[in-house]
């Protein structure tokens, strides 16, 4: 895969609003820096892998996770994840943040994220603030989607927020990164946003209806489905697993520490707690390094009075001590630039 100046194509109106500004930001942050993204345009195929994490109270931010990537290209990740399954993984045990308690699990982990580095694709997270209460609640007029009215009716709001959130960020995602031509493959967990068929069926709405609104070109087909469509290989659970480590790690990176903190030239860096779990710590030390073909990005949402700001990071290797702010170990911090 290639990179280039022009990977991210922004969105082109401000009527976005809060994707407009985010895409933007990213716009921003691909000028100073052209090689943040891998093109993943060149196949027939682009794959959409997302998760999320920190609905738990003791979180200061949610995560929300997505893998893009090239399902073309990811020859060499299928089979350095196979060999990984077989040395490390029997019983086709499944990897998953919460899971790694288990001690195969945590033998595999460095491994499994060695792999990982050969997926031809973006992994972009989303950190949003607790003190953001609402986000993309207006998914556009319902009267161009009747679905979405069907749909609401069976959910709990805040479950349905939740998937409006996950639609529009993975949908502006599609958007910017993918080819109109392109067919997508979206898989999640079978979570809150896909927890029946009948839920699944919405879910599969509500997306189409983002990717219509955010990238109204495109023409490839779009397919839907669940870790659960998964039966032996587990294939698809693994890719997922992917943006369900970073979210994982990122949280509770952040939830050991007191507010993220920035330096003079606009580095954001995160002092590591002594209570920080190790496996967060593998985590984040295989998330600094960005210079394999899947390529990572942080973007950064905070409530700053009324209005939210918007941030994007990019993870810098944490023996690099040239970005280190004066005084601060390596070991100290998890650093982004």
């Amino acid at each position: 895969m290639t990179e280039h100046r022009h990977v991210w194509q922004k969105l082109n109106h401000p009527k976005f609003a809060l994707a407009y500004q985010i895409s933007e930001c990213i716009a921003r942050r691909q000028w100073i820096d052209p090689s943040i993204f891998t093109d993943v345009r060149h196949g027939k195929e682009a794959l959409v892998a997302c998760d999320f994490s920190g609905a738990h109270a003791a979180a200061n931010y949610e995560a929300f996770a997505f893998l893009v990537g090239s399902i073309g290209g990811s020859a060499k990740w299928m089979e350095t994840r196979s060999a990984v399954r077989d040395r490390f993984l029997p019983n086709n045990r499944r990897m998953a943040y919460k899971s790694l308690n288990d001690a195969m699990r945590r033998r595999a982990l460095p491994s499994f994220l060695n792999a990982a580095n050969n997926f031809p694709g973006n992994l972009v997270v989303f950190l949003i603030s607790k003190q953001i209460h609402t986000l993309f609640a207006d998914p556009g007029t319902p009267g161009f989607f009747p679905e979405l009215v069907v749909a609401e009716r069976g959910w709990k709001k805040k479950s349905f927020q939740r998937l409006l959130l996950v639609a529009s960020l993975g949908s502006l995602l599609v958007s910017c990164l993918s080819a109109p031509s392109q067919d997508i493959l979206w898989v999640s967990d079978q979570d809150e946003i896909a927890a029946n068929a009948e839920k699944h069926n919405h879910a599969g709405h509500v997306i189409h209806h983002c990717i219509s609104r955010y990238a109204p070109d495109h023409q490839g087909l779009l397919v839907f489905l669940t870790t659960e469509a998964d039966f032996n290989t587990r294939q698809l659970e693994d890719i997922v697993a992917v943006p369900d480590l970073a979210a994982g790690a990122l949280v509770d990176a952040l939830s050991h520490c007191d507010k993220l903190k920035r330096s003079s030239d606009e580095r954001l860096w995160v002092p590591i707690s002594s209570e920080l779990p190790s496996k967060a710590h593998t985590i984040l030390q295989w998330f600094s390094a960005n210079s394999f073909p899947l390529k990572r990005l942080v973007v950064v949402l905070d409530s700053v009075g009324d209005a939210i700001q918007v941030d994007t990071f990019v993870p810098v290797a944490l023996e690099s001590p040239l970005y280190l702010p004066s005084g601060v170990t390596s070991n100290e911090v998890f650093l982004f630039r």
